[in-house]
């Protein structure tokens, strides 16, 4: 078996135990086909995952490829009119020329970086910023959806500046909802603690973004995976279900802010409580089960 980052039996667990009962059960809720948008990777795992599940049709899935090559190698996979478009995902957030294929009622954004990854000093990390676009487009729309986020979470990835931003997110729940996890963490084990403190962070700032762009934003699902059981690879995934309050024409956008506030505050403090699955636990628990032996890890 190759060993593909994108493929490992954790991320296949993922796909199947974590985000696909999730989609389902978004899915029964819908009388449309469900559009999807993902970054596959040039072999279009997911892609293949969820169309054999009977969840997508390929003619409802459109792809951002940061690889030109990788978006080539799709199209011949996939055929020609396969919707893949090349480019790095925070300036395709924001093209005009983009916004055309919203809405989509799946969004898989799959980051193999860190979530606080930053050259240097900004005003908000770029990926938050990528999801704040990704929601103002949906939000055209009024459209409800789900929203699937991966990110690397190994203390290493992350930048000194970027991790100002963890930092200060771990002293607000400490001291909003005294919720002093993660701020222990930071200070007595920040390496070893991280993939649990960005458990509790990103959830956090996700659902603030929501609230921002007038989305009831709630984090369903935590889950945490080492890619072959690697530790120096962490990933923490998360499923959140985004629906839009589609406010009055004649309320203030202070009344919007004041009750949309009262929301945030709600959805932050359930995710506080959401457990973090153990993918890897889970899989050797399956393979034992099954009767196969696990990967030695490296």
């Amino acid at each position: 078996m190759s060993r593909t980052l994108f493929n490992s039996p954790q991320k296949k667990w993922v796909r199947q135990f974590f985000w696909l009962p999730a989609i389902e059960d978004f899915k029964a809720s819908s009388n449309q086909e469900l559009k999807y948008l993902t970054f596959a990777g040039p072999e279009g795992y997911d892609i293949d995952f969820f169309v054999q599940d009977g969840i997508f049709k390929l003619e409802n899935i459109r792809v951002w490829e940061r690889s030109d090559d990788a978006a080539r190698a799709l199209q011949a996979k996939y055929g020609f009119g396969f919707q893949v478009k090349a480019g790095e995902a925070f300036d395709l957030s924001k093209a005009k020329d983009e916004r055309r294929y919203f809405p989509h009622n799946i969004i898989n954004l799959d980051f193999t970086n860190g979530a606080f990854q930053l050259p240097r000093a900004r005003h908000v990390p770029h990926k938050f910023e990528l999801i704040g676009n990704v929601m103002d487009a949906q939000r055209e729309h009024t459209e409800s959806f789900m929203l699937l986020l991966a990110f690397a979470a190994t203390a290493d990835v992350d930048s000194d500046h970027g991790k100002t931003f963890v930092q200060k997110v771990a002293f607000d729940l400490a001291t909003r909802f005294g919720y002093t996890e993660p701020l222990f963490n930071l200070t007595r084990d920040p390496a070893g603690t991280y993939p649990q403190t960005l458990a509790a962070v990103i959830p956090c700032a996700v659902i603030r973004l929501g609230g921002e762009h007038c989305y009831d934003t709630q984090c369903l699902g935590k889950a945490l995976y080492f890619p072959y059981s690697m530790k120096r690879t962490g990933m923490i995934c998360f499923v959140f279900h985004l629906t839009y309050d589609n406010p009055a024409l004649s309320e203030t956008n202070l009344q919007i802010s004041k009750r949309m506030d009262t929301v945030v505050l709600r959805r932050q403090e359930e995710s506080l409580v959401v457990p973090v699955a153990d993918v890897n636990k889970s899989v050797r628990r399956r393979s034992a089960q099954r009767g196969v032996l696990p990967i030695v890890p490296v």
